[in-house]
């Protein structure tokens, strides 16, 4: 018996839909004027940024994780190469 998964329960977000990135963009906008108003320094302006882009990747990686293809392993390079 094959279980049905509900509507929308299984769909990649596009990146640029989602929270996650949109908060991340503002943390590097928020990061970038800081340190072209003086208050902080380049060094605490990259780290921010690279911190931002991090959390980006690292939800890209969750999302992708957690989706199940309809697909048969074969299609999908997910097949047993052993043999």
């Amino acid at each position: 018996m094959e279980q049905k998964i509900p509507k929308g329960v299984n769909t990649l977000i596009p990146w640029f839909k989602q929270k996650t990135t949109w908060t991340a963009v503002a943390g590097i906008a928020a990061s970038l004027g800081g340190y072209f108003s003086g208050e902080i320094s380049i060094m605490v302006c990259i780290g921010s940024c690279l911190g931002a882009l991090a959390i980006i990747f690292g939800r890209q990686g969750i999302e992708k994780s957690t989706y199940i293809s309809n697909s048969p392993p074969s299609e999908r390079g997910d097949a047993d190469i052993s043999g």
